[in-house]
């Protein structure tokens, strides 16, 4: 290989880098999605299976009923939790907004030109308020959408870790022992679960593919260095 055949290796090598970084930030991100479609399906059911989303966990399959230190049951009971705080923050907000609908400047008389004036002032003044309440919420929507991604970065991450061991296949062996008698949310659950897995290993794959690319640049360069030396 000649001067220019290296420096289009290293041009190659330096491009497939790149790719790599970039194909990997896509991994995290459908973990990311994985946390928040997992965590919605997980309370789907509130009612029935949780009693609320504050409610008590323990009757999905996913969780280890008889294991109090179960990772996977204490990943979701600690979003949960944050997730609630962030709901009655959320509801807190609504409330004023409520507050504000019902003795809102329409309420006031505008029969005199004072009237009138106060009534405006209070109308803008109303209007700046509703938009910051608002603007609060959106914000605690948004800490709830990265609460739920981190969640699901955590809990894929782990199960994904202790199902190796088992030779279960990743996620899935986390519910692997308990197909049978799986109620609709279960099978969500586990569709969500596959969907996530089968992502995440197709972005692996082409990062293992870009990598071996990387290292047949790196032979490719062998004879040249011998040559130099």
């Amino acid at each position: 290989m000649g001067w220019w055949g290296s420096v289009k290796n290293a041009a190659e090598k330096t491009k497939l880098r790149g790719d790599i970084a970039l194909t990997q930030r896509g991994i995290t991100a459908r973990k990311k999605k994985f946390g928040e479609e997992y965590f919605d399906v997980l309370t789907n059911d509130t009612q029935k299976s949780f009693g609320g989303i504050g409610g008590t966990v323990g009757t999905l399959a996913v969780f280890k009923k008889s294991e109090h230190d179960d990772p996977m049951k204490i990943a979701f009971e600690t979003c949960r939790d944050d997730i609630r705080c962030m709901q009655v923050r959320k509801e807190e907000h609504h409330k004023q907004l409520d507050v504000m609908e019902v003795k809102g400047c329409h309420t006031m008389p505008d029969e005199t030109m004072g009237q009138n004036i106060r009534k405006t002032g209070r109308m803008f003044s109303d209007a700046g308020v509703g938009a910051k309440i608002r603007a609060q919420m959106a914000f605690i929507d948004r800490e709830m959408k990265i609460r739920k991604e981190n969640f699901g970065v955590e809990v894929y991450d782990f199960t994904k870790a202790s199902d190796d061991k088992e030779k279960k296949g990743g996620l899935k062996g986390t519910i692997s022992k308990a197909l049978s008698g799986l109620s609709e949310q279960e099978k969500e659950m586990q569709k969500t679960i596959d969907a996530a897995k089968n992502d995440v290993e197709g972005i692996e794959g082409r990062v293992i593919s870009m990598e071996r690319q990387i290292a047949f640049l790196d032979s490719e360069m062998e004879p040249l260095a011998a040559t130099s030396s």
